[in-house]
């Protein structure tokens, strides 16, 4: 039914002149703006291949279909029609290039967020100054803190659109360069040592007394059903396999606790980052 509602729709716009496709680029950014995204999405791809676009309107064309893929999370089909928008266009082409940018962030392509904002020139001090922003942010990202500290020195005077998100990324430098360096093999020498020591080392403290707890009890039963019934014994035995399984495994467990603990810290902190490199991107341009 979609298939032939587009056929439809492509036949009906064949003849259109650069008037009436001005005036469905209208109504496709009232379906855009009322969030109509899929109506809008039908209506703009049945105009991408007329031949009687201008340039203009096929950057327009780009430019709604890279915000409705954004909006609806679609990052890499936005990128690609975002991409698309030409420099003519420079308003456009600006919006789309900062979107582009935090898109590919967001997705962990790095480099080219990076090199997209590298390579932009900015048109005014307001692109000058969230271009800085963004950069900072993708720095942080990459936790290339030498980068981010070159930056500083740039941004010389206050611009309410961007100063609180300024003042967070530094809160966030803050907490990366604080950030506990634990050592998952240091995790693993503290649990062969003493079972449990090594998840209290990594952060996991009620885990670690529990660990500590289960395998001396473990450990006490075993050495008393040696002692009784001897090493062939079924209590000496059944006791000791248990206490060598929880060993082995709370010694890997720990390094293991050491690792998640990293990436649940540096998780938490990257979302605040991508959240502060955001919301300039919708004050200035929406």
């Amino acid at each position: 039914m979609r298939g032939l509602l587009f056929l439809v729709l492509i036949f009906l716009f064949q003849n259109l002149d650069g008037q009436s496709i001005s005036k469905e680029l209208l109504f496709a950014r009232h379906l855009l703006i009322k969030k109509n995204y899929e109506e809008a999405t039908y209506v703009l791809s049945s105009l991408k291949h007329l031949p009687a676009l201008t340039s203009i309107q096929r950057d327009s064309v780009h430019y709604f279909l890279g915000n409705i893929y954004y909006n609806q999370k679609k990052l890499a089909i936005s990128i690609t029609h975002f991409d698309s928008v030409s420099t003519l266009s420079e308003r456009m082409k600006a919006e789309a290039i900062f979107f582009s940018s935090f898109s590919h962030a967001y997705l962990k392509k790095l480099n080219m967020a990076e090199r997209q904002m590298t390579n932009y020139t900015p048109t005014d001090s307001v692109e000058q100054r969230l271009r800085l922003l963004e950069l900072s942010g993708i720095y942080l990202l990459q936790r290339n803190l030498k980068k981010f500290d070159s930056l500083k020195a740039l941004i010389t005077s206050t611009n309410f659109i961007t100063s609180q998100q300024e003042k967070d990324l530094q809160a966030q430098y803050v907490k990366i360069t604080e950030q506990p360096k634990k050592s998952p093999w240091m995790a693993v020498t503290l649990s062969t040592l003493i079972p449990g020591a090594g998840k209290f080392y990594a952060g996991q403290k009620g885990q670690g007394v529990y660990t500590f707890l289960i395998s001396a009890v473990l450990g006490l039963q075993a050495w008393e059903g040696y002692r009784k019934d001897g090493p062939s014994s079924v209590r000496f035995i059944a006791y000791s396999s248990l206490f060598t399984s929880l060993y082995i495994g709370t010694i890997w467990g720990s390094a293991f606790a050491v690792k998640v603990r990293r990436d649940q810290l540096n998780e938490t902190i990257n979302d605040q980052i991508l959240f502060d490199m955001h919301i300039p991107l919708r004050t200035v341009f929406h």
